[in-house]
């Protein structure tokens, strides 16, 4: 298993999904993804899409605007 991460601050929809999607193709199962997002309509619309592909999602605001979505790739 690795970490990996993804800052998409200053990052509108749908660039985040897209490119989260594309960065998990990379991945081996089990690697974490830690996306770093400071839209919260971002990391709302995110998370939906990568449960929707199966992968557990945890999401956590971090900081005043700050959220971190962490990815476990099924």
């Amino acid at each position: 298993m690795a970490v990996y991460r993804l800052d998409m601050c200053g990052e509108m929809c749908p660039i985040p999904i897209v490119r989260t999607k594309v960065r998990l193709k990379q991945l081996a199962g089990g690697d974490i993804l830690i996306v770093t997002t400071d839209h919260n309509c971002t990391s709302q619309s995110l998370t939906e899409a990568v449960r929707k592909l199966g992968h557990r999602v945890e999401v956590s605001e971090v900081d005043n605007g700050i959220w971190e979505i962490i990815i476990e790739k099924k």
